[in-house]
């Protein structure tokens, strides 16, 4: 499914309505959602978020992205700016507070431990319990913090998990599959194992925290790509609450394995792949078999090949 996606004003949103004849939705059971409608294939859909910036989203089947804009553009719209800065993101904010799946990954970029991607599904129900627990961007969250709200936010909002240990990644990259393939693949195996288990409609947007150009995930995925619309944001969990749950589950889970590893290997061992990486592997190389920590160590970064 390809889509196009505006943001509005109140007032072009009202003209936009009433354009598509479309019928307002009732805030009472659906208080971020302000109209659903169909033309000639595509879908629709506009919501707001609490600054009164109003998103419509065209979405269908049978046409290209371009094709989906050029039909957005029959009201001749005129955006409302992104935000730029961080300054400017909190809570109140958030692009979308309706029903959405979103996903995020932890892990990539450490020598030590697993891939964590998780795909959550978050619902307006939802907002006022994850402003509760204040989650808005699980990277400037303390890993303790995480620690004492994951195991809460993980009953609370509907997820899943795709763990990929490092010897798996290890192997992956043997075999061609760079990192950011792996963690495309991962995403969208997340999405996919969300929407089915829940059985979410196909129609729910997926917001997908952008390390890649969409172009470029799309080929990375490939045949097995889901059919719901996607939307790449940088820094995506500072703007949909469900890349934040998403990227809150997944550092929650990457930390509980690191707690392990750490366990059975006996050391504290620092994030990352930097200098203080390097002598920590070199005093456990002196101590453990190097098969036990080939499990442990993505085996294609400079780390491992350092003497």
């Amino acid at each position: 499914m390809t889509y196009a996606k505006i943001k509005v004003d109140q007032s072009k949103a009202e003209e936009i309505r009433d354009f598509y004849q479309a019928k307002e939705i009732d805030e009472t059971t659906h208080p971020y959602e302000y109209f659903l409608t169909y033309k000639d294939g595509i879908t629709i859909h506009a919501y707001k978020n609490r600054k009164e910036i109003y998103t419509i989203v065209f979405s269908g089947p049978s046409y290209s992205k371009e094709e989906a804009l050029q039909f957005s553009k029959e009201v001749t719209v005129t955006k409302v700016s992104d935000r730029k800065t961080d300054k400017d993101v909190y809570f109140d904010s958030w692009d979308d507070l309706s029903y959405q799946v979103g996903s995020d990954e932890v892990g990539v970029g450490d020598f030590f431990g697993p891939l964590v991607v998780v795909a959550t599904y978050v619902t307006p129900k939802d907002i006022d319990y994850l402003e509760s627990m204040k989650v808005n961007d699980s990277k400037k969250m303390t890993d303790a913090y995480i620690l004492s709200i994951g195991a809460n936010i993980k009953r609370r909002i509907k997820n899943y998990v795709v763990l990929v240990s490092p010897k798996k990644m290890s192997q992956l990259e043997e075999h061609g599959f760079k990192s950011h393939k792996t963690m495309a693949k991962c995403h969208n195996l997340a999405q996919e194992g969300l929407i089915e288990k829940y059985d979410i409609s196909k129609d729910t947007i997926c917001y997908i925290d952008q390390f890649e150009p969409e172009g470029n995930y799309r080929k990375l995925v490939g045949n097995e790509l889901i059919s719901n619309p996607l939307y790449f944001k940088v820094r995506g969990e500072s703007y949909y609450p469900s890349v934040a749950a998403a990227s809150v589950i997944a550092r929650y889970t990457f930390l509980k394995d690191w707690e392990k590893m750490e366990e059975t290997l006996g050391m504290k061992i620092p994030k990352g792949a930097g200098a203080q990486v390097d002598t920590v592997y070199g005093r456990l190389k002196n101590t453990k078999d190097k098969s036990v920590l080939d499990d442990y160590v993505k085996k294609y970064f400079r780390n491992y090949r350092n003497p």
